[in-house]
């Protein structure tokens, strides 16, 4: 039986949900419920898209991101990205990401700079000035003030490692100052989503937040809208996200988005095993020849342990010798020597 709804985690589904003009209330909705307690929070009203979809090289590293600008009273860049493919190098690709809308920022404001001192040139050349206020003439650069850029990034896999707790699935990171913790530039912020997470935990749907990260959770895990989420938004996202409303061309694209995800699934299964299989073979082979190093080291610290021991023994033995022909030599009998030095009668003959 086919599921009701659309798999977010999809390159079409996250596309058709947050990426088209006529579901931008969604996207705004769902940015808004992420940045609202950040400190430079300022709700956005409307956005723009601008490149609307990239596919990653290969098919394990598919993923669906597009770039909105939103509409604020600072003018705030988003990028908003659905990953969906489990590399190694996952913090690298999505840091790249990021500054992408920072490189175009310097590009165009350079851009824009070379072209007001081109304009005061030619204003300066028609008044016959040129020459006079050489001086005076603007320089071709650009001042480097940037706006905030925002990534967010939906993770259908966990961080490796633990390296959060179970029970945080949000994290927003910022540039920060080691020594004194401070945020050293507050421009720059990356939003990870940990979404396997929800399942393990008790989500009381207290903030549009929640309630965004158990929806777009639920769509993968039921065929119902969940109760605790009526509003008008949610309403639109479930109805948009209802495969049966697909037309065939949409159904199609759907499908075969849905087989790249499986595929992507079942690439990171294969290497994972073989990784680990590879890695087991390995720290075994390794374990034995550290165990054969550790094993000649304390063979060797033993031997000079017992060797020191035994030669303690040896050295006292034949002292003990020394003195029973002394003894001897001096006309004392073979049991009373014997009791003096603690050699036996025959070491004592012998």
């Amino acid at each position: 039986m086919e599921d009701r709804f659309i798999n977010p985690y999809t390159d079409y589904g996250f596309k058709k949900l947050f990426g088209t003009e006529q579901n931008a209330d969604l996207l705004i909705s769902f940015l808004n419920a992420l940045i609202s307690d950040d400190e430079n929070n300022d709700p956005i009203i409307s956005i723009t898209y601008k490149n609307v979809e990239h596919v990653g090289e290969i098919n394990t590293m598919r993923s669906s991101y597009f770039d909105v600008f939103c509409q604020t009273q600072s003018g705030t860049d988003f990028i908003v990205e659905m990953q969906n493919g489990k590399q190694i190098y996952f913090k690298d690709r999505s840091l790249y990401y990021a500054t992408i809308p920072i490189q175009e920022q310097g590009k165009k404001g350079k851009a824009k700079a070379e072209a007001e001192a081109r304009a005061m040139e030619k204003k300066l050349a028609r008044l016959g000035r040129s020459l006079k206020m050489e001086e005076k003439k603007p320089k071709k650069g650009w001042d480097y003030h940037l706006k905030d850029v925002y990534l967010v990034a939906i993770l259908d896999f966990v961080f490796p490692g633990n390296e959060y707790p179970e029970d945080e699935y949000f994290h927003r990171i910022k540039l920060m100052d080691v020594k004194d913790k401070h945020v050293f530039y507050d421009k720059l912020t990356l939003i990870y989503l940990e979404m396997p997470k929800i399942e393990k935990m008790e989500i009381k749907l207290d903030t549009m937040r929640d309630k965004w990260m158990y929806a777009l959770y639920s769509l993968c895990y039921t065929d119902e809208q969940p109760e605790g989420l009526q509003e008008d938004v949610f309403q639109k996202l479930f109805r948009e996200a209802e495969i049966a409303r697909f037309n065939e061309t949409q159904l199609l694209t759907y499908r075969e988005s849905l087989r790249d995800l499986w595929d992507s699934y079942s690439t990171w299964e294969c290497a994972n095993k073989e990784g680990f299989e590879q890695g087991h073979a390995e720290g075994k082979e390794l374990g034995i020849a550290e165990g054969k190093e550790i094993g000649i080291a304390e063979g060797k610290e033993l031997g000079k342990k017992l060797g020191k021991e035994l030669g303690i023994i040896e050295g006292s033995k034949t002292k003990a010798l020394e003195m029973a022909k002394k003894m001897e030599d001096m006309g004392m009998d073979t049991e009373t020597i014997a009791q003096l030095t603690g050699l036996t009668p025959e070491e004592i003959t012998g």
